[in-house]
């Protein structure tokens, strides 16, 4: 079994309201040396699957069709050592 870790963000070309908000409020707050935040979400999960080949069919076919919107978001992910039971 391997944990698997995936990162999902909007593509570069998407607004990222919630980033745009956090800019605004990080400069409020008089820290004008941070820019460019980006919003996204961390998936972390346990696949009981050995085979890399199998592991990348089937978090590729996860995130394509359920974890993200593919036509306004991008993920990558890693996959981690072997899970202690």
């Amino acid at each position: 079994m391997k944990k698997v870790e995936l990162k999902v963000t909007l593509q570069q070309q998407v607004l990222d309201t919630q980033g745009e908000a956090l800019n605004r409020a990080v400069h409020e707050l008089g820290h004008d040396e941070i820019s460019n935040i980006r919003v996204g979400k961390i998936l972390n999960f346990d696949i009981d699957e050995t085979g890399a080949d199998n592991i990348d069919r089937i978090v590729k076919s996860l995130s394509e069709r359920l974890f993200t919107n593919t036509v306004i978001e991008t993920y990558e992910y890693t996959i981690m050592d072997e899970v202690s039971e």
